[in-house]
């Protein structure tokens, strides 16, 4: 799969970002699930009228949309229980450090604020700002399903893979209140297809 398009310089520093989530330990070096994500999103924009160079910069983002957890130390990412109130307030602020990572890289700047407000809730019960609907930006919302969608599927340090009934009704009973319902209920159909399901 072409990994991005666009300038030679996008193109550099988005390579250079992904070194820097590559070189980092444990939860963030995991390549297969990063480009998961892109490949569904990808699939999941076919399903929708959006400007080619849009799309791009949803893959984009996609792909180094976790870049802000290079600053969550091992001892939380790796934790095997519940987080605390302070361990999540850390966790919470990855958004930000990304932002702050993309700040001054203007040809990343449409993906600098997908990213920044990829835990924002359609109901505006999110963060970091409390967006809420469509003042949400648009790859923000196709980020929080795809990345939603891997965290129920894969294996983590706190419990097993969750299975894809459990993710079909995490999606349809959250859309309008933590995703996109439109693009939550895409995600489900496509879900349903690749696993030859019927919804």
């Amino acid at each position: 799969m072409d990994r991005f398009a666009g300038n030679p310089d996008e193109n550099e520093t988005l390579s250079a970002l992904i070194g820097a989530l590559h070189a980092r330990d444990a939860y963030n070096r995991d390549h297969a699930s990063r480009t998961n994500q892109v490949l569904f999103v990808t699939k999941l924009l076919k399903r929708f009228k959006i400007e080619p160079e849009v799309q791009q910069q949803i893959r984009n983002a996609t792909l180094i949309h976790d870049i802000g957890m290079i600053s969550v130390p091992d001892h939380i990412l790796l934790k095997p229980g519940r987080l605390s109130l302070d361990e999540r307030t850390v966790v919470e602020q990855a958004p930000l450090v990304a932002a702050n990572i993309l700040e001054h890289v203007k040809s990343l700047s449409a993906e600098r604020e997908m990213i920044l407000h990829q835990s924002e809730w359609w109901d505006g019960n999110g963060y970091p700002n409390g967006l809420k609907g469509r003042d949400i930006p648009i790859g923000s919302r196709f980020i929080a399903v795809a990345k939603a969608i891997d965290a129920m599927t894969r294996d983590r340090a706190y419990r097993r893979a969750r299975p894809l009934s459990y993710c079909l009704q995490e999606l349809r009973n959250n859309g309008g209140k933590q995703f996109d319902p439109t693009i939550a209920e895409a995600a489900a159909t496509l879900l349903c297809a690749r696993e030859g399901r019927m919804g």
